[in-house]
C-alpha cells in the first residue's frame, strides 16, 4: 500500500511529538551544584595594652585593694553611762563678830579672809549667812561683804534686820571677782542704835 505524502507527514510529526514528550517526562532534574563554603574564621580580639600598660593596670588594682577598709571583728560596745554629778555644800566661817553705831559702812575688825573662787572646782553658788541684831531694837541694822582688793561691796551680799533678837539672815547669790581677793565684813546702822554682827559664814555649793 502506497502512503500518501500527507500520511507520511502525520507519522513523522507523531513520532517527533512522542520523542519530545518522552524526553521531558523522564529527564532527571539538574543536580544542585554545592560549593564548599568555608566557615568564617574566629577573629581574636587584639590586645592593644602591652606589658607596660598591663603593669599600670595591675598597679592600680593593687592600690585600690590596699585602700579598702580592713573589716574589723565584731566589737561589743558597752553603753556609756553618765555619772550623775554630786552637789556638795561646804562652809567657810568668818572668824569673829563686831558692831558699830555708824550710819556709813564700817569695816568690822577680825572678819578678814582671802577668797579665790578657783579653789572650789565645780563652783555653783556662794551665799553669805549671818546672825545680826540691833542692841535696842530701834531702827535697822545692815551688814554686807566688802571686796577690799577691788574697793567695792560684794554684789548680792547686803542683808539687814530690825529685830533686837539675834536673827539668822541669808543673802542672795554672791558674785566675786576672779582671783584671790581680800574680803571683809562691813556693818552700819540706820539710827543711833548699835548694829551687831554676831557671827557669819560663807555657804559654798559645788557640783562634781
Amino acid at each position: 500500500m502506497t502512503l500518501k505524502w500527507w500520511q507520511i507527514m502525520l507519522v513523522v510529526f507523531g513520532v517527533a511529538d512522542y520523542g519530545i514528550l518522552h524526553y521531558f517526562t523522564f529527564k532527571k532534574p539538574p543536580q544542585s551544584i554545592i560549593t564548599n563554603v568555608t566557615a568564617p574564621a574566629t577573629v581574636s580580639p587584639i590586645d592593644s595594652c602591652g606589658p607596660t600598660c598591663q603593669q599600670y593596670v595591675d598597679d592600680k588594682i593593687s592600690q585600690s585593694l590596699a585602700n579598702l577598709p580592713t573589716p574589723k571583728p565584731n566589737e561589743i560596745i558597752a553603753p556609756v553611762i553618765k555619772k550623775s554629778k554630786i552637789r556638795t555644800v561646804s562652809y567657810l566661817p568668818l572668824s569673829t563678830g563686831g558692831q558699830t553705831m555708824n550710819r556709813d559702812w564700817t569695816n568690822l575688825s577680825g572678819t578678814d579672809l582671802y577668797l579665790d573662787t578657783h579653789d572650789y572646782p565645780g563652783l555653783i553658788e556662794i551665799y553669805f549667812e549671818a546672825n545680826i541684831h540691833l542692841f535696842n531694837g530701834n531702827g535697822q541694822a545692815f551688814v554686807r561683804l566688802f571686796d577690799d582688793t577691788h574697793g567695792v561691796g560684794v554684789q548680792g551680799s547686803e542683808i539687814s534686820t530690825a529685830f533686837q533678837k539675834d536673827t539668822a539672815v541669808v543673802s542672795g547669790k554672791l558674785s566675786f571677782y576672779q582671783g584671790k581677793n581680800l574680803i571683809k565684813v562691813q556693818a552700819k546702822s540706820l539710827t543711833a542704835d548699835t548694829a551687831i554682827f554676831t557671827s557669819g559664814r560663807l555657804k559654798i555649793i559645788t557640783e562634781n
